[in-house]
C-alpha cells in the first residue's frame, strides 16, 4: 500500500518491536513508554529534526495529526484524552500513551516526554509507525508548512509485518452489537474479539473471565474508529420506556435486556468513561427517565457509577439510583453472573438502592401540598421519646464524662434483643445490628469495658450483631469528612467501607467517637463544615435507617462554672450553629454541682466522689421527645452512668409533683390522640390499670396510688388542661381528654372498641 505525496509513491512499514522494544527505546519507572528521543544532523534541505516538530506543531491542523495518528495504529484506543498503543510498532495494548488534547503542552507526546530536544510527536509516529524518513514526513506535510492552501493528505492503513494483529471489519469477531438513533439507524458497530492461545481456547484475565478487546466501526470505516459523539447504546428502547438501567458494558444491557427490563450502557465500558472524556458522551436519551445504575463490583465499577449519576443528572432524568452489589460476591461480580446464577434480579432491583437523587421541577404537580393528604408516617424511635431512628444525633460532654460506655451499653443492648431494656434514660424501643467505630480505645480496653458491662458473657448469645472497629489496630483513624480543595469531601477509606455498611441489614445504630477524629474540617468554626458534615450524617442515617451518634465534645469551662438547665447545656455543645441546628437530635450530658451531688448520694445511701454525679437531656429535637432532665449516677463496679431518676423522684416525691403532673398530663393527650382515651378510674381503661400495663406510661409515675392520681387529674382540671368528656346520651363514663383535643371538637376516633364511644 502505498501514500501519494506530491506525485511521489512512498511505500510504507509498520515497524515492529523486537526484544521489548525498538532501538533506543527505554521504560520509564511508571511502566509508561517514553518517546525516542534521536538526534538528526541538519539534512540536506537545511532542517533538522527538532526544527521539523515544532513547524508541524505550529503549522498542521491538531485534528490533521490525530487522524495520521490513528490510521497509523489502528489497534490504538482512544482514552478520554490520551491514544493507547502498545508499541510504536502497532501492537495492541497501553504501555504507549500518547496526549490527543490540542490544549495541552504535550500534544502528540508520549507520557512521560521531556521535552528534550530531538524528534517527537507526530513526527516521531511516522517515523516509527510507517518507518518513514524525515524528508518524506517533511514532504507529507509541505503544503501546510509552505503556507499554502493544504490539499486532502490520503490517509492509509499500514502494510503489517508477518504474524502481526491486525483487526479490520473482516477480521472474525466473536459478538457484535449495533448503536442505533431514535429512527433506528445505525450510528457505530462495536465488535467483540476473545483472545485465544495458540490451541484456540480462551484466554483467562486473572478474575478467571476471558480475555477481550473491543473495536468501534463508525461511518463505514473499514478499521476501528471511535465516533465522535459516543452515544448510548439500545437508544429506541430508551425512548419508549420511563425505567432505565444503566451497565458497564453491551453484553450486560442484553442479558437484561432479554429479561424484559430497558437497559443500556456507554462506549468502552468503565474504561472509556472519565471525567476527561466525558463531552465526548451523549446522555440525552435519558432526559425524563428514572434511571438505575448497576455499576461492576470493583473500585473502576464505583467509580464512573458517580460519574454517571451526575452526568445523567445533568441531561435531567427524572430520579437516579446506584445499586450496592451484593455482600460477599467477588470481584469485578456483574449482570452476566447475576443470570447465570439465577440470582433474584427483581428484587435486587427493588430493595438494594444507595441513594436517590432527583432533579427539582417547581412546575411539577408532584410538589403540590396534596402529596401529604392522609395520615402521617410515625417517626421511629431507638429510645421511646428520646433518640429516634433514621436521624443524625450528636451526643455531647465533657471529656471523662463517660460517653464511650454510654454507647457502648446502648449498642449491647440493642443487639442483645432483650426486652425492657433501658439507656439514656429511657425504654429501647428498638433492636437490630450496631457498628461502633472508636478511634481512642483499642481491643484490650474495649475488651475490658465490654467485661465490665457483661460480666455474664450474655454477648455470645445476642440475637443479633454488633461489630466494633477499634481503629488504633487497624492503621489509625480515617476521616469521613475531609477538607479538600474542591470543598468538603468524603475520603476514599470511608467510601470503601460506607459500601459495605450499605450491604448491612436491620442496621438500627452507629456510633463514631469522637467526632474530632473522624472529620478533618474546622466545624468549630467554619458553618459550612458544620453543614456539610450534618449533611453527610443525615444521608447516612437516610441510607440505613440507623440512628447516627456522633460523641461530641463540650467546650471547657471554668472551675466554678455550672451547668443547670438543658439550654445552657445546648449552647456549650463545642463547634458553629450549623452543627446543632444541622442535627435531628442532641443529647447532651453535664457534670452538677458538688452541693447537688453529696445531697443525691446521700440520699440513696452511696458514697459520693468526684465525677459521679451527673444530668443529661435531650437538648435539640425536631420531633416530639422527652426533654425531662435525667439524673445520672456512676455505677462503682461498671464505670457506667446509671439513670436513677426514679429513685431520685420516689425520695422527694412533694418537690417532684410537678414532673409527675406534666408527664401524666402528656401522657393522657397522647393516648387521646392515638385513640385510646381513658377513665379516671374504671376498669382497663384506667389510668392506674394502663400503667400496669402500657409499656409507654412514664417512668416518674411508677408507684403512685390512686389517691395521688386522682390529686392530679383534679388539678389538671382546676388549671384548665384537663376536661371529662361522655360520648352517650345516657351519660356513662367520663373520658379524659385535652381542654382542645379532639373530644372537644367532636372528632375524636377510637382505635378500641369499648363502651359508650
Amino acid at each position: 500500500m502505498s501514500l501519494i505525496v506530491n506525485g511521489v509513491n512512498l511505500q510504507i512499514l509498520v515497524g515492529v518491536m523486537v526484544d521489548g522494544g525498538t532501538e533506543g527505546s527505554k521504560v520509564p519507572p511508571s511502566g509508561g513508554m517514553v518517546m525516542n528521543i534521536v538526534r538528526f544532523g541538519n539534512n540536506k534541505r537545511g532542517m533538522d529534526a527538532k526544527e521539523l516538530v515544532e513547524l508541524i506543531s505550529d503549522k498542521v491542523p491538531s485534528h490533521v495529526q490525530i487522524n495520521m495518528l490513528k490510521d497509523t495504529y489502528p489497534q490504538g484506543v482512544v482514552r478520554g484524552d490520551q491514544f493507547t498503543i502498545g508499541s510504536l510498532g502497532g501492537e495492541a495494548g497501553k504501555s504507549l500513551k500518547i496526549d490527543i488534547n490540542p490544549r495541552s503542552p504535550y500534544f502528540m507526546k508520549g507520557q512521560d516526554f521531556n521535552g528534550a530536544d530531538g524528534v517527537g510527536g507526530i513526527v516521531k509516529i511516522l517515523m516509527e509507525g510507517r518507518n518513514m524518513k524525515l524528508t518524506e514526513v517533511k514532504e507529507l506535510f509541505s503544503d501546510y508548512l509552505d503556507g499554502n492552501n493544504p490539499v486532502e493528505i490520503e490517509t492509509i492503513s499500514s502494510i503489517i509485518k508477518p504474524n502481526t494483529p491486525q483487526i479490520n471489519i473482516n477480521t472474525p469477531f466473536d459478538s457484535e452489537h449495533k448503536y442505533l438513533n431514535a429512527d433506528g439507524e445505525l450510528l457505530c458497530l462495536v465488535r467483540r474479539y476473545n483472545a485465544k492461545d495458540n490451541e484456540g481456547n480462551p484466554v483467562l484475565d486473572g478474575h478467571g473471565k476471558p480475555k477481550k478487546e473491543f473495536r468501534q466501526f463508525t461511518g463505514g470505516s473499514n478499521y476501528p474508529k471511535m465516533p465522535d459523539v459516543r452515544p448510548l447504546y439500545n437508544i429506541p428502547n430508551i425512548v419508549a420506556s420511563d425505567k432505565i438501567i444503566w451497565v458497564e458494558g453491551e453484553k450486560c444491557a442484553d442479558a437484561l435486556n432479554e429479561l424484559g427490563y430497558t437497559a443500556t450502557c456507554t462506549m468502552g465500558g468503565a474504561g472509556m468513561l472519565s471525567r476527561k472524556s466525558a463531552n465526548l458522551f451523549d446522555f440525552s436519551p435519558l432526559h425524563d427517565k428514572e434511571l438505575v445504575i448497576w455499576p461492576d463490583n470493583d473500585n473502576a465499577g464505583r467509580k464512573v457509577a458517580d460519574l454517571v449519576q451526575e452526568l445523567s443528572l445533568n441531561a435531567g432524568v427524572k430520579s437516579v439510583t446506584t445499586l450496592t452489589p451484593p455482600r460477599g460476591k467477588p470481584e469485578r461480580w456483574d449482570v452476566v453472573d447475576a443470570v447465570a446464577e439465577q440470582f433474584n434480579i427483581n428484587e435486587f432491583l427493588n430493595a438494594n438502592v444507595k441513594q436517590v437523587k432527583k432533579n427539582i421541577n417547581l412546575l411539577d404537580d408532584s410538589l403540590l401540598i396534596n402529596r401529604f393528604v392522609g395520615e402521617a408516617p410515625q417517626q421511629k424511635f431507638l429510645i421511646a421519646n428520646t433518640l429516634p431512628l433514621a436521624v443524625p444525633i450528636i451526643f455531647s460532654a465533657a471529656g471523662d464524662s463517660g460517653k464511650g460506655m454510654m454507647t457502648l451499653d446502648l449498642a449491647m443492648k440493642v443487639s442483645s434483643g432483650q426486652p425492657m431494656s433501658e439507656a439514656f434514660g429511657g425504654h429501647i424501643s428498638e433492636f437490630g445490628n450496631s457498628i461502633i467505630f472508636t478511634a481512642e480505645d483499642d481491643e484490650s480496653e474495649m475488651h475490658r469495658r465490654i467485661e465490665r458491662l457483661d460480666y455474664d458473657n450474655n454477648r455470645s448469645s445476642y440475637e443479633h450483631e454488633l461489630r466494633i472497629v477499634s481503629l488504633p489496630n487497624v492503621g489509625g483513624v480515617f476521616p469521613i469528612l475531609q477538607e479538600t480543595h474542591d470543598g468538603y469531601k468524603t475520603s476514599i477509606e470511608f467510601d470503601k467501607l460506607y459500601e459495605q455498611i450499605l450491604q448491612m441489614k436491620d442496621l438500627k445504630l452507629i456510633v463514631f467517637d469522637p467526632l474530632a477524629s473522624f472529620v478533618h474540617a474546622d466545624v468549630n468554626s467554619d458553618p459550612a463544615a458544620g453543614a456539610a458534615l450534618t449533611g453527610l450524617l443525615a444521608q447516612i442515617a437516610t441510607e440505613t435507617g440507623a440512628a447516627v451518634i456522633m460523641c461530641h465534645h463540650m467546650t471547657k469551662v471554668k472551675e466554678d462554672a455550672v451547668v443547670s438547665t438543658p439550654e445552657q447545656a445546648r449552647n456549650m455543645i463545642r463547634g458553629t450553629s450549623a452543627l446543632v441546628d444541622g442535627v435531628r437530635c442532641a443529647f447532651a450530658l453535664w457534670q452538677i454541682d458538688e452541693a447537688t451531688g453529696r445531697r443525691r448520694c446521700q440520699d440513696l445511701g452511696i458514697d459520693y466522689q468526684r465525677n459521679k454525679c451527673f444530668d443529661g437531656a435531650v437538648v435539640k429535637s425536631n420531633g416530639p421527645a422527652n426533654r425531662n432532665i435525667r439524673h445520672f449516677i456512676r455505677d462503682e463496679f461498671s464505670g457506667l452512668l446509671l439513670d436513677r431518676s426514679d429513685d431520685i423522684s420516689r425520695l422527694h416525691s412533694g418537690s417532684n409533683k410537678e414532673i409527675k403532673k406534666n408527664a401524666l398530663f402528656s401522657w393522657i393527650s397522647d393516648c387521646e390522640r392515638e385513640g385510646r382515651a381513658m377513665t379516671q378510674q374504671s376498669g382497663a381503661d384506667a389510668i392506674l390499670q394502663r400503667m400496669s400495663a402500657d409499656t409507654d406510661a412514664p417512668n416518674v409515675l411508677n408507684n403512685c396510688t390512686q389517691r395521688m392520681i386522682d390529686g392530679i387529674v383534679r388539678e389538671l382540671i382546676q388549671e384548665g388542661r384537663l376536661a371529662k368528656y361522655s360520648f352517650s346520651t345516657s351519660g356513662g363514663r367520663k373520658w379524659l381528654g385535652t381542654i382542645d383535643g379532639d373530644m372537644s371538637r367532636g372528632e375524636y376516633e377510637a382505635t378500641t372498641a369499648r363502651d359508650n364511644v
